[in-house]
């Protein structure tokens, strides 16, 4: 492996404390917000903001799935919530479809304008219909049951990730405006 692609691929300290940090973010909100606010999806919230700020920020690709399936990790270690270990694909498949969009459009697309932010973040929501759906089939319930419910979660989640991709888009905006990231033209992409 060349010397320049090992570099590319070597992950430096700040980064790497950076998605630790936001992995944690995501797992103390998730913890925070376990009150019965009887609201579908709005842990989504949190996740799609960290998530684009993580992807913003860290500009390496699957910086954001890495940073999903450290805080599913978390969460499934801590027993948190009723999925089990699908708490790691249900937290790393959002932050997949946040690196998607930032391998496509460009890293500095996800800040570019606050429509990014939200479009990416409700399609981070929406990717948890998937694993919703497995637990729940694994579960045994009926199988339009199951479509049904995965469905208006998903619908749910994709409406409160829309808010919190907006909110992490503008924030990552902000750190760019004031100087705290890296350059575009030093991205990967």
């Amino acid at each position: 492996m060349s010397a320049r692609r090992a570099s590319r691929l070597a992950i430096d300290t700040r980064e790497a404390l950076l998605l630790a940090f936001l992995a944690g973010f995501i797992v103390a909100l998730r913890a925070a917000l376990r009150w019965h606010l009887h609201i579908t999806g709005h842990s989504m919230l949190a996740t799609a903001f960290a998530l684009v700020v993580a992807r913003s920020c860290v500009e390496r690709r699957f910086a954001a799935t890495t940073c999903g399936a450290l805080a599913g990790l978390v969460a499934a270690s801590l027993g948190m919530g009723k999925a089990g270990p699908f708490l790691i694909p249900m937290l790393a498949l959002p932050g997949l479809a946040v690196d998607l969009v930032a391998w496509v459009a460009g890293a500095a697309a996800l800040r570019r304008t606050l429509l990014h932010g939200t479009a990416v973040g409700a399609a981070a929501g929406a990717l948890t219909f998937f694993p919703t759906a497995a637990v729940e089939a694994l579960a045994g319930m009926d199988l339009r049951v199951v479509a049904l419910h995965a469905l208006t979660s998903a619908g749910a989640k994709a409406a409160f990730g829309a808010l919190g991709g907006a909110a992490g888009a503008w924030v990552a905006r902000e750190l760019e405006h004031h100087g705290l990231l890296h350059a575009p033209a030093a991205a990967e992409g």
